[in-house]
């Protein structure tokens, strides 16, 4: 458990500088997130990898389970936004997207494929698999501590965007999304049903941002 939690703090940590402090493009936070949240956790924690990425013996249950659940989170996505967008100031998300990540209206839809794809399933790997497994022992806080860490980690992200009051919001959505994650897998099971989950809501942030970045 200890050496889970130093590496998700420090790895949090690091990122959290490259994202607000380094001033570097998309690809080299990438690049970083992949040493941090992929390459590094398959070197310590091999053993528990082979469990939860065995997608093949992912309850059907859960999978039609977890399809349900990403349509409703789509929905709740939409909703929220329509709902804030006169408190979001959509001008200045644009140009953060543009100046300190580098993501214009050209490379988008590249970007986007990468994270629906590529970093919904990094990031479930990491905060829905290796993490939680160093909590075998402490269930409860294997359910607690995971989304936590999740939505601190986004902070760095929506950080520039949002006022106070909608970034805490933000992240309490983000916390609690984390547990309903977890709970979709089940104990010992694989991270497919999260994956499918965490690819509908981002599919649904993809799609706003790009109404954001081409009207």
């Amino acid at each position: 458990m200890r050496r889970g939690l130093i590496l998700a703090i420090a790895g949090i940590a690091v990122l959290l500088w490259v994202e607000q402090w380094l001033g570097v493009s998309y690809i080299w936070k990438t690049l970083a997130k992949f040493i941090l949240f992929l390459i590094l956790p398959l070197l310590i924690f091999r053993r528990e990898v082979r469990l939860f990425m065995k997608f093949r013996d992912t309850d059907p249950k859960r999978i039609r389970m977890s399809l349900a659940i990403g349509v409703g989170v789509m929905a709740a996505v939409f909703g929220a936004f329509f709902l804030l967008r006169p408190f979001i100031d959509t001008e200045a998300l644009v140009s953060d997207l543009a100046g300190r990540a580098g993501v214009t209206g050209v490379i988008y839809p590249f970007v986007a494929m990468y994270i629906l794809f590529g970093n919904s399933l990094l990031e479930e790997f990491f905060f829905r698999g290796v993490l939680p497994a160093q909590f075998k022992e402490h269930p409860r806080l294997g359910l607690a501590v995971p989304p936590i860490l999740f939505a601190v980690y986004h902070i760095a992200i929506f950080l520039p965007w949002f006022s106070l009051p909608i970034l805490a919001a933000a992240v309490a959505g983000l916390a609690a999304g984390g547990v309903i994650f977890q709970l979709a897998n089940g104990r010992n099971g694989t991270i497919l049903p999260s994956w499918i989950i965490h690819m509908s809501a981002d599919l649904a942030v993809l799609i706003i941002g790009a109404i954001l970045i081409y009207q």
